[in-house]
């Protein structure tokens, strides 16, 4: 099936509108030339209490390739090392979902994003595969992988100033001057 690609002028994205009855299901990577995509950047995220140091590091990760993918970690990983998420896993994929820097969204079962990473890799065996977090982890979960199969593993500046721990310390803080 050939389509037509459209600029949706409300976000500046290319799209492909596809008939319902194709067979086609939400979260399938249709007919782009895998081929052409280089380069896929990894992400991954919490999402939760979403700010604007996330949307910097994915923004940075887009444009780092042709693919953006993030990994939105499930409700379960949070809650062992961060404690209970406030935003649950639906709410927290729509979220970047709705994103124009990230062109597809994948839940992570892990803290370690190599179960994701494979299948990104035998999904696309030609591209290179770049993993992206930001410098307030020393070990990046998934690196060695990345590292094995010829990727590249980037950490651009964590932004401190809008970190969770930051946000919730302030939020603390408000309500005990209120009281």
């Amino acid at each position: 099936m050939k389509k037509i690609v459209w600029l949706n002028k409300s976000n500046g994205q290319l799209c492909v509108t596809i008939p319902k009855n194709s067979g086609i299901k939400e979260g399938d990577i249709v007919s782009i030339e895998k081929e052409k995509i280089k380069k896929i950047v990894y992400s991954f995220t919490t999402a939760d209490l979403f700010n604007y140091g996330q949307l910097r590091l994915l923004e940075h990760a887009n444009k780092l390739g042709d693919f953006h993918i993030c990994g939105v970690l499930k409700d379960e990983v949070i809650k062992s090392y961060k404690g209970a998420p406030v935003a649950n896993l639906k709410e927290r994929t729509a979220i970047i979902s709705s994103l124009r820097c990230v062109d597809m969204v994948m839940t992570q079962d892990s803290k370690d994003s190599v179960d994701n990473l494979k299948k990104i890799h035998e999904q696309f065996p030609n591209a290179k595969l770049i993993l992206i977090h930001g410098t307030d982890w020393k070990k990046i979960p998934g690196s060695e992988y990345i590292k094995k199969i010829g990727g590249e593993v980037i950490q651009p500046p964590f932004y401190e100033r809008l970190s969770r721990e930051n946000i919730l310390k302030k939020i603390l803080g408000i309500s005990r001057e209120t009281k």
